[in-house]
């Protein structure tokens, strides 16, 4: 797959797609992560292109997978919108392999907050490379304890595809001095015994840590996609 080729395009493309006019002064921001997923079974490499302009973000990405030598290359589609004691997130993401996915989530209130979300897909061949589930609600809470640092405690489970697949989450984020941002978030996982009545149940954490343009994120991801493989997750990035 000519990757290098297809991120290009999509710079061009966005370039026009956010444009508002000779007159804007407003700066689309760029995002490109690479990714690395190992467990005893199998390696896989990502890279992520990401586009930000005020509330909208596009992206274009490529998964490559050994030794099943399965590939896909996706892009999608997000918004967030703010209103007074609201706060969605909406997404749309395409696929090869025919895949087709959408989300929608919601903060409620401030600074206290419940969260609402829903995703759905076509349950086409997709390599699901998020901790939760795509076809699944999501219910929760948080607390915005001040402009930089948040708290939250939520939990998604799948309702379409096997039933009691759930993952609960407590999230931490804190922007320090000088563009500094950690995120730590610490996950249970549990679901229905695999057909060979093998536990699903694990516990797992992500750390990420953000300076000026540069940033890292490390994961551990136990029973990954509720399968008995255990996961270890490696993403550098850049913003430019």
């Amino acid at each position: 797959m000519k990757l290098c080729t297809r991120i290009l395009a999509l710079v061009m493309i966005s370039n026009i797609a956010f444009a508002e006019g000779p007159t804007s002064d407003q700066l689309i921001n760029y995002k490109i992560t690479y990714s690395h997923f190992h467990t005893k079974e199998s390696d896989a490499n990502d890279i992520n292109l990401r586009l930000n302009k005020d509330n909208q973000t596009v992206w274009l990405a490529a998964y490559q997978e050994t030794p099943s030598n399965f590939n896909q290359v996706r892009t999608g589609y997000e918004r967030t919108d703010q209103f007074t004691y609201v706060k969605t997130t909406s997404s749309l993401q395409l696929a090869t392999h025919g895949f087709i996915g959408g989300s929608l989530t919601a903060e409620i209130g401030n600074p206290f907050y419940a969260i609402l979300g829903y995703g759905r897909t076509n349950l086409k061949p997709y390599d699901n490379i998020n901790f939760d589930p795509n076809d699944s609600i999501t219910l929760g809470a948080g607390w915005h304890v001040n402009q930089n640092f948040n708290i939250s405690v939520y939990g998604t489970e799948d309702n379409r595809v096997v039933d009691g697949q759930r993952i609960t989450h407590l999230m931490l984020s804190n922007h320090l001095a000088e563009d500094q941002k950690f995120t730590f978030d610490l996950f249970q996982k549990s679901g229905s015994p695999d057909n060979q009545g093998q536990s699903i149940n694990g516990l797992g954490c992500a750390l990420s840590y953000d300076k000026n343009r540069y940033f890292l994120r490390l994961a551990y991801d136990p029973k990954v996609n509720f399968t008995q493989e255990n996961m270890a997750r490696v993403s550098i990035g850049v913003h430019f």
